[in-house]
């Protein structure tokens, strides 16, 4: 792909495709001296057109080949890997680091009711085989900024993007997007750490956003940061061993539950549940806990497993749905379809009708029935 093709889809109506087939085996890097053109017509960058690559089909982390490389080493200034003004676009296969701003930038959907981009199956940040920072793009990873109905990602094992070694963070979101499926500050593998920077893992500074089924571990600030915002559903995500906070609403350490939860500020500040006991015995686990939050409303309470002296949620083991009575409180009894071991670490997080996700809960040894 290049400046050409870049400019030969944004002068043709309706969407196009840029497939590739480039003689020659391995990686093809490719290098513009100059900035690409904004993509302002839809448009399909297929880096799996390429003979020989192939996308993600592992359970846990990827096993994705690429083998088309967009690096910005020989630019003089800094610039987006990838800028989209455009809707119902999509971005897969590629692999796009060392770009002095954002790896993808998104921005202005035209459409009163735009059909969103996709960005699917990409390498955002490290080099092809996944396990270097080569280095990483020099702002986030993929920056979604006021535009919406976007989706990094997805809940195919083929849409898992691999974000991770950026200078700045992972994903930055606006309002009315989803970040499903990737991984976020790891290797290719989703345990060994290849950190994004102080911004974190995904920041969110927009509303009715949602961020799903993700692995978010390592990065050097919070896991999932919100700020300013409400109505963002942080659920299933395997989040460990962050710089800052599994999940931070204020971007100032741990925020204390009130009463009647009538505060207000990220996802309405909305209160965690405290955990009161998490006990096994030979073959089951119950966790026991309680929430104090608006009154008369159903919450779901998720439950995660850690090791020992964590304290964010490593492994999604279920969840329940709660309803507070006429008070705001509820007391709730859970026990996960696997026992959990001696030992290991419970958390919990509480998301309200209004979709607001809490801090994880503080952390509860589990202990001999």
């Amino acid at each position: 792909m290049d400046a050409l093709a870049d400019e030969t889809a944004n002068a043709t109506t309706g969407a196009d495709t840029i497939d590739f087939a480039i003689p020659g085996t391995g990686v093809k890097t490719l290098a513009p001296d100059s900035a690409l053109p904004v993509i302002t017509e839809a448009v399909s960058i297929n880096g799996y057109s390429q003979p020989g690559a192939t996308p993600n089909t592992l359970a846990k982390g990827t096993d994705a080949k690429l083998l088309i490389e967009l690096e910005g080493s020989k630019l003089a200034t800094p610039h987006h890997g990838l800028a989209i003004g455009a809707s119902n676009s999509t971005i897969k296969g590629l692999v796009i680091n060392r770009f002095g701003n954002s790896g993808i930038y998104i921005t202005d959907n035209p459409s009163p009711t735009p059909v969103g981009n996709r960005i699917e199956g990409n390498f955002i940040g490290t080099d092809p085989s996944g396990t270097q920072d080569f280095p990483g793009n020099g702002d986030d990873g993929i920056t979604i900024d006021d535009s919406s109905s976007n989706t990094v990602g997805g809940t195919s094992l083929a849409s898992r993007n691999l974000i991770s070694g950026n200078t700045d963070g992972g994903v930055y979101i606006s309002s009315g997007n989803q970040v499903r499926g990737n991984l976020i500050g790891t290797k290719k593998d989703g345990i060994t750490p290849l950190d994004n920077g102080t911004n974190g893992g995904v920041r969110i500074e927009g509303m009715s956003s949602i961020v799903a089924g993700n692995t978010i571990a390592s990065n050097l600030g919070a896991g999932v940061a919100v700020v300013g915002v409400n109505s963002n559903r942080i659920l299933s995500n395997s989040i460990f061993a962050n710089g800052g906070l599994g999940i931070d609403l204020y971007e100032e350490g741990p925020t204390a539950n009130d009463a009647g939860d009538a505060d207000t500020g990220p996802n309405d500040l909305q209160n965690k549940p405290i955990i009161t006991s998490a006990k096994s015995g030979s073959t089951s686990t119950t966790v026991r806990g309680k929430l104090n939050s608006t009154p008369n409303w159903t919450f779901v309470v998720q439950f995660f497993s850690n090791p020992s002296g964590a304290d964010e949620g490593k492994v999604f083991i279920g969840q329940k749905s709660v309803t507070t009575d006429g008070s705001g409180n509820v007391t709730f009894a859970f026990s996960p379809a696997k026992r959990v071991a001696l030992g290991r670490i419970i958390t919990t997080t509480a998301t309200s009708p209004a979709g607001d996700t809490s801090e994880f809960s503080a952390a509860r040894t589990v202990i001999s029935a």
